[in-house]
């Protein structure tokens, strides 16, 4: 299971406003075909061809190496390898030619997973690659998945088939079924597709795994949420029961504290800051933890050893707690509809609300939800990768999904600009930028490990961007990890030319901060959006000369479901107070809502917004001039 990944410096803060890097496509699937044969014992044995034409000179580098996924559980059998040229040679991939690649990554001490890497000859445009292996899965869980969706390229030929599922079996298809036919049939399913076009490069799209059709297929017993949890606790199961480590550490950690919430304070505190995360997913498909009392001893673990520890303790502690698993990634979320383990990545914890959580807390049905592998100390904040996403909650028969809140008012960027026009237009004064939460923590971490030196020049691109062209002196900066973790960033400025213009003809040239995507992107659009919930505030507050003409004093308010905009322009003696709120209070945005979003946008994006005008017929407190 996944931890999190941190962006640095710069990148994390101007998050607040970006949107995700789209994956290129190259070539043209000819064929692809998965065969899928549910062995009596439970196992599977997969067969697959897949065919790729190269359509000019760059596609050859997407395709090889070709990595073909394996683990402990799922063996390769075989591979054979090909590429045929246009001039009609066909070159077989040698052995030598076809390695193996660990997928430790980063912070992983060791991996199940690796996979088959297939290296291809040089060839030309209009050479035809060839692949196909056999694997065999075995799984004490029964469920598995593939994607039907043409992710890299155009698929010309898509067949996949299913046989052999037995008692139990039972298939789903999540997402479109546009271009795709399905025949069924008592143990098994064939989908076959012809002239899928490869997915368009879609901005705010949904990640991989939630954006294009897939076929989700289970068997044998398992068939609700509560039997996976069941057999999550069975896995816990053979777990040896705490030597007395556990206990010993709570009173050492708890110290005598008789409130539930301090002591849940204290080990969530201490789980996190003491128990390094290091990813080790060599467990039954990733989902096994380690004895808490390992985990003490070595002061390390994954993500499911530190919650199992952390709930062995908080129960030790008085407190009722249970592991819940659930999807990380904001961008993706689980198909509610078919139960399987399989769909999730990542383990928290859930703590009963009753006695323990306070007002603002991330609290859903009755829960508290607290991550151990953030980093931190807080209990209000829970990492936005984790909410909004069906989490379950594994307490036997009990075993239900709690969709986790979204928080995000703790998601934000404050800025407070205070400024002085000279008679010539330009402006000079003070800027702060408060970043907190999600981008907060990740620029905290970043500045704790650098030098003065790295430091400001990512503050100095950070109001680069959200102030092009200003001059900046005495740059600062500041941080706090209390309930929320936040940065400070603060400057001198000098903007040339903020009130172009002479006489009355002038206007001051707001930099654009919008958060949704434009209207054009909700055009013809199937998929989902999938924002940030955030809440930005920026205040603007601007003196202007004597003389000097003043601004219409105006509102403009859009609200509604999925957040809300405000803009006001008022002013008080020779200072302009401009403010600009925009709360996106909902992540995944299905088609039906696009009326709400793009109401949301057209304020966000309006021309009107980024430019106010000075109007000589008024008056300085805003009333038509006399």
């Amino acid at each position: 299971m996944v931890s999190f990944r941190f962006r640095p410096l710069a990148a994390a803060a101007l998050l607040l406003f970006s949107t995700a890097a789209l994956p290129g496509r190259a070539a043209t699937i000819l064929e692809k075909s998965v065969d899928i044969e549910i062995q009596p014992d439970g196992a599977t044995v997969e067969r697959s061809k897949l065919r790729v034409r190269l359509d000019n000179a760059a596609d050859l580098a997407s395709w090889s190496p070709y990595a073909i996924y394996f683990d402990e559980h799922r063996a390769i059998e075989s591979i054979t390898a090909s590429a045929a040229t246009p001039d009609g040679k066909t070159l077989r991939v040698a052995e030598r030619e076809i390695g193996t690649v660990e997928l430790a990554g980063d912070g992983k001490l060791r991996s199940s997973s690796k996979v088959r890497t297939v290296r291809f000859p040089a060839v030309p445009p209009g050479s035809v690659l060839t692949v196909e292996a056999t694997a065999r899965q075995r799984s004490s869980f029964h469920a598995d998945g593939i994607s039907l969706a043409a992710e890299k390229a155009p698929i010309e030929r898509l067949r996949v088939a299913v046989r052999g599922g037995g008692r139990g079996w039972r298939w789903r298809i999540g997402g479109s079924r546009a271009g795709l036919a399905v025949q069924e049939s008592e143990a098994g399913v064939v989908v076959t597709g012809a002239g899928l076009p490869a997915w368009k490069k879609e901005g705010f799209a949904p990640g991989d795994r939630s954006r294009g059709p897939i076929l989700r297929f289970a068997w044998g017993e398992e068939a609700t949420w509560a039997q996976v949890g069941r057999w999550y606790e069975g896995l816990l199961a053979a777990i040896p029961p705490d030597s007395g480590a556990v206990r010993r550490t709570v009173r050492e950690v708890t110290g005598g504290r008789e409130g539930r919430r301090e002591r849940l304070a204290s080990l969530l505190g201490f789980v996190r800051g003491q128990v390094r995360y290091v990813a080790a997913d060599s467990g039954i498909d990733g989902h096994r933890p380690s004895e808490p009392r390992e985990v003490l001893d070595r002061k390390w673990g994954d993500c499911k050893d530190k919650a199992l520890l952390l709930v062995a303790m908080l129960r030790e502690a008085g407190v009722e707690a249970w592991p819940a698993l659930i999807r990380l990634g904001s961008g993706d979320r689980i198909d509610a509809e078919f139960p399987s383990p399989f769909q999730f990545n990542h383990v928290v914890v859930a703590v009963s609300a009753e006695g323990v959580a306070a007002p603002g807390d991330p609290v859903a049905g009755g829960l508290l939800f607290v991550d151990p592998t953030q980093e931190g100390a807080s209990i209000r904040w829970l990492h936005p990768a984790v909410q909004d996403q069906d989490a379950l909650v594994v307490r036997g028969a009990g075993s239900e999904l709690v969709h986790t809140p979204i928080r995000q008012d703790l998601e934000s960027g404050k800025i407070d600009t205070r400024l002085t026009l000279t008679p010539e237009g330009d402006a000079q004064g003070e800027v702060s930028f408060e970043i907190s939460g999600d981008s907060g923590a990740a620029l905290a971490q970043a500045f704790e490990g650098s030098a003065a030196a790295e430091v400001e020049p990512a503050v100095r691109e950070v109001f680069g961007q959200l102030l092009p062209g200003a001059e900046l002196s005495a740059v600062r900066w500041t941080m706090s990890q209390a309930d929320v973790p936040s940065v400070t960033l603060s400057a001198r400025v000098r903007l040339a030319a903020l009130a172009p213009g002479s006489g009355a003809a002038r206007s001051l040239g707001l930099p654009r901060m919008a958060g949704t995507p434009r209207a054009a992107v909700l055009q013809g659009r199937e998929l989902p959006v999938v924002l940030t919930p955030k809440s930005n505030r920026f205040s603007w507050r601007i003196e202007i000369p004597e003389g000097w003409c003043p601004p219409r004093a105006e509102t403009v308010e859009v609200g509604n479901a999925v957040g809300t905009f405000r803009q006001s322009v008022a002013l008080n003696g020779r200072v302009i107070e401009i403010g600009r709120e925009l709360e996106i209070r909902q992540r995944w945005i299905e088609p039906a809502r696009f009326a709400d979003l793009k109401a949301l946008s057209d304020a966000d994006h309006h021309e009107n917004q980024q430019r106010v005008e000075l109007d000589c017929g008024l008056a300085a407190n805003g009333a038509p001039a006399l």
